[in-house]
């Protein structure tokens, strides 16, 4: 490997001089060399890829030259790396970053330098260390994290709503033949994880959620059809899992927030990271006392930032149609989930994976008539 051209596999393969190339064309440094660094796996480690934190040492003082920084990259393990890159999430990352990066309507860790491989998917991304950050365990979080991850994401849809570069095409716009080939793997992936789901939960799996499921399996061509005629009222750029395991928070040595983990940026309906927040950060208690309040919240912030013609009613069905995208979501999720962390995880006030993965979801999805918006 070259220290100026090839993209290194893992962190083993950073090289110092490849290092220097990369932070000198960020502009991060301009004559500082970069000569030596030491590299410190992050935990935890997701099977989607490798996750580093690398300290740097200079051979001069430069005021930018940042002293550490994340490095993320593909999946070791071929089979792993070759579908997720089939799936496009690897390069819908790296595009988000080449492409939105600079003015992404919401802050997210700078990124230094993003390269992918399209044969192979092999990719690296340098992006800012936000260690002095605080991340929730995605299972508990604040009521006053969410309300502030809703007040940033409002104007976040807001900048891109209707935008003609939605229609670039690593963003999969509703309706376009990249969409319709992800919806069928959607169903696919939806259709080999139900069973599974079912034969390791069994009756933890809430039967509202495979009564949902299992209706949206009979008739997702609906579904499809509706998103190639135009189901949203409005088209914006979704983050696609926004969740507070995805959010970095100011904390007591600093910080702020950012949204990280852009594999699954698409265009779509905003209703979609709304409703994900939502469910996925509140207790059941805590979303019948907020969510309507939340919804108005994020409706009135569209609205200020220069949405027109999008009501308060078609918003709260973009959420109960947001809720369907996370039963989806959450039962693929659950069937791929490593069982020792089922096991494992003990979270605070009896909170379990369990319980964050479905009940809650059911609840709101029994409130909120979700069984209704699909065809029996």
């Amino acid at each position: 490997m070259t220290a100026d051209c090839a993209i290194p596999a893992t962190p083993e393969e950073v090289t110092d001089g490849w290092l220097t190339s990369r932070l000198r064309e960020s502009g991060a440094i301009k004559n500082a060399r970069v000569t030596a660094h030491t590299t410190q796996l992050i935990e935890p480690q997701g099977a989607a890829g490798i996750v580093a934190r690398l300290e740097l040492d200079y051979d001069r003082a430069e005021p930018k030259a940042p002293r550490s920084i994340v490095a993320k990259f593909a999946s070791p393990h071929g089979p792993i790396r070759a579908l997720l890159h089939a799936m496009g999430g690897y390069a819908r990352e790296i595009e988000f970053y080449r492409r939105f990066g600079d003015d992404p309507g919401i802050s997210t860790p700078h990124c230094f330098h993003a390269a992918i491989d399209p044969a192979s998917g092999v990719f690296a991304l340098l992006l800012e260390d936000m260690s002095n950050c605080r991340v929730s365990d995605g299972m508990t979080s604040l009521l006053e994290d969410v309300e502030v991850a809703v007040r940033q994401l409002a104007p976040f849809h807001a900048k891109w709503w209707d935008h003609p570069r939605l229609r670039e095409d690593f963003l999969r716009y509703p309706g376009s033949a990249a969409d319709t080939a992800f919806m069928a793997q959607a169903r696919g992936a939806l259709a080999a994880a139900l069973p599974a789901a079912k034969q390791r939960f069994g009756a933890d799996l809430p039967q509202p959620l495979v009564a949902l499921a299992e209706r949206l399996l009979a008739n997702f061509g609906v579904l499809t059809g509706a998103r190639q005629g135009g189901m949203f009222e409005g088209v914006t750029l979704v983050h696609g899992d926004f969740h507070p395991g995805q959010i970095f928070y100011p904390s007591e040595r600093g910080g702020r927030f950012a949204v990280f983990d852009w594999q699954t940026v698409s265009a779509g309906s905003g209703g979609d990271d709304l409703a994900r927040i939502i469910v996925t950060g509140l207790t059941t208690e805590q979303r019948e006392a907020h969510d309507e309040r939340l919804v108005a919240l994020y409706h009135a912030l569209l609205v200020e930032h220069g949405v027109s013609g999008y009501d308060i009613e078609q918003c709260r069905l973009a959420f109960r149609l947001g809720l369907l995208t996370t039963v989806i979501i959450n039962i693929i999720a659950g069937a791929s989930i490593a069982p020792e962390f089922i096991e494992e995880y003990d979270g605070p006030d009896d909170v379990n994976v369990v319980e964050a993965l479905f009940g809650r979801l059911a609840a709101a999805v029994e409130a909120h008539d979700v069984l209704g918006a699909v065809p029996a």
